[in-house]
């Protein structure tokens, strides 16, 4: 299974570096997980993007209807107190952001849940450094 926080999970939706390879990594996996907080995340990018000239009006509402479709299929780890928890406990070991900190206990908690080896995905080499410490596998979407 592979889990993709939000530095991830845009690229499959806005063509920029590492678009190909988190398209690659989402059709060969079965199971695809993120934390329900990346659906807030990625509106903000999209919009960001759009606002910033970025993203034509086209493409933008192209990227929410694609991003729309996919979330149904997407694995969604709820925002919960054990999360909440492991997040803490991450923020305090490691030099992350918030939501960082978030889809980084969200996929601990995942693997834990299921039994099952979580590769993190991400375009954020803090994180990803802080999610091989946690003895998750890694793949930088940009190497």
């Amino acid at each position: 299974m592979i889990y993709l926080d939000t530095s991830a999970l845009v690229k499959r939706f806005v063509a920029e570096a590492g678009s190909d390879r988190v398209g690659r990594l989402i059709a060969e996996e079965a199971s695809v997980a993120t934390a329900k907080i990346a659906y807030p995340e990625i509106y903000s990018g999209l919009t960001r993007k759009r606002r910033e000239e970025d993203l034509s009006r086209s493409d933008y509402k192209l990227a929410c209807r694609q991003f729309e479709m996919d979330w149904e299929a997407y694995i969604r780890v709820d925002l919960h107190d054990e999360i909440l928890n492991i997040s803490r406990d991450l923020i305090q070991r490691y030099p992350l952001r918030g939501f960082d900190a978030v889809h980084l206990a969200s996929a601990v908690y995942l693997g834990k849940a299921l039994g099952e080896r979580i590769s993190f995905v991400a375009a954020d080499k803090r994180l990803l450094e802080a999610a091989h410490q946690e003895s998750l596998s890694t793949i930088d979407v940009i190497t």
